[in-house]
């Protein structure tokens, strides 16, 4: 049984470490796409601030003679963003945070860029990237192909508004706390949050969202109410008390199911399977005893000289290793002349 039971260990760590290379493998072309959409989605807008400046100069220097250039394909999409390059890139998980201290229905306000000082309220937050984006803040005109529009039957233009993300950095969040003065609620700009009693959710196997505090105060800011959506009824669908019905109580004395589930659940000679049946066990053992009885039989096929030598060998094992007088004596003697020849004097034991 001990070999059945190497066996899956070796197998075990041998999954583990290809799992780990498919892992690394798979985060090495995660960022390596990271990393080009950030290059490309550079590329593209620094692309177009030179284009515009150039036609902007042209324009300019021209006057009334200077072309038109809203005409053909860009009739309608002229100065808009590409739908390909106006969102943010993903960031590598290590500069994420690694607590986010703002949700959906949170009022914040923008420190940064032409929106500065606006507040708004929130009304997406989109982990990969760090960012949030805001009720009719950063809006900017985004070309929309025409095969997203054929998709959707509103009729929506080819040139549609859309609020582009701003990095999770540059906002805070907007609060109202009464005034220690006059004890009215106002808006006020936290500076920073800290996460209290954030609990790990064994289910999902993920931190949970904890509770907001002020640093340096009892100030508990509570998160915003999450609207739980509607669904709709319909003919097919299972009643509710059909779901809530028991129909099986487990007991201490009876097996949930076949015990013969697990062969259907794993293999019955997988390697990896830690798992088995009491007569396959007694199997094992049985042959693992039938092994180590035939590495004895060559003890039964000796001469009369190996018997003779191994009663021996025995009997000098069994002797006492203790020193005679006489050993000891002639050991005082060495250790007394060679203390002698080094100039010291030594004791001979009598």
């Amino acid at each position: 049984m001990e070999k059945v039971v190497q066996r899956s260990k070796i197998a075990h760590r041998h999954a583990a470490k290809r799992l780990s290379k498919e892992i690394d493998h798979l985060e090495k072309g995660k960022s390596w796409n990271r990393k080009r959409d950030s290059l490309r989605i550079r590329g593209d807008n620094h692309a177009l601030i030179v284009t515009a400046r150039k036609e902007r100069a042209e324009a300019w220097s021209r006057g009334l003679l200077a072309p038109r250039r809203d005409v053909g394909d860009k009739a309608k999409t002229h100065g808009a963003l590409s739908l390909y390059s106006f969102n943010l890139p993903d960031r590598h998980p290590r500069s994420l945070p690694k607590w986010y201290w703002v949700s959906e229905g949170d009022r914040v306000v923008v420190t940064k860029g032409r929106e500065k000082g606006k507040i708004a309220e929130v009304e997406e937050v989109q982990r990969e990237k760090g960012a949030v984006r805001l009720k009719g803040i950063n809006v900017a005109d985004v070309a929309v192909p025409s095969w997203v529009n054929q998709r959707d039957t509103t009729g929506k233009d080819s040139v549609q508004p859309i609020a582009i993300m701003v990095p999770i950095e540059d906002v805070r969040l907007v609060y109202p706390l009464p005034d220690p003065a006059t004890g009215k609620l106002r808006d006020v700009v936290v500076e920073k949050l800290t996460c209290v009693n954030r609990e790990w959710d064994k289910v999902k196997k993920e931190w949970d969202q904890g509770m907001r505090a002020v640093p340096g105060t009892n100030t508990l800011i509570p998160w915003p109410e999450v609207i739980e959506p509607e669904f709709q009824d319909h003919e097919d669908d299972t009643l509710r008390r059909s779901v809530d019905e028991v129909t099986h109580t487990p007991l201490l004395l009876n097996w949930p199911m076949p015990a013969s589930v697990i062969d259907e659940l794993r293999n019955k000679y997988s390697k990896f399977r830690t798992r088995h049946s009491y007569e396959f066990t007694q199997k094992i053992e049985a042959q693992a005893a039938k092994e180590e009885q035939r590495k004895d039989l060559h003890l039964t096929m000796r001469t009369p000289l190996q018997e003779l030598a191994e009663v021996r060998r025995k009997a000098k094992a069994a002797e006492s290793r203790e020193l005679t007088d006489e050993q000891l004596a002639k050991i005082g003697e060495v250790m007394a002349s060679e203390a002698a020849k080094r100039g010291k004097v030594a004791s001979v034991p009598a």
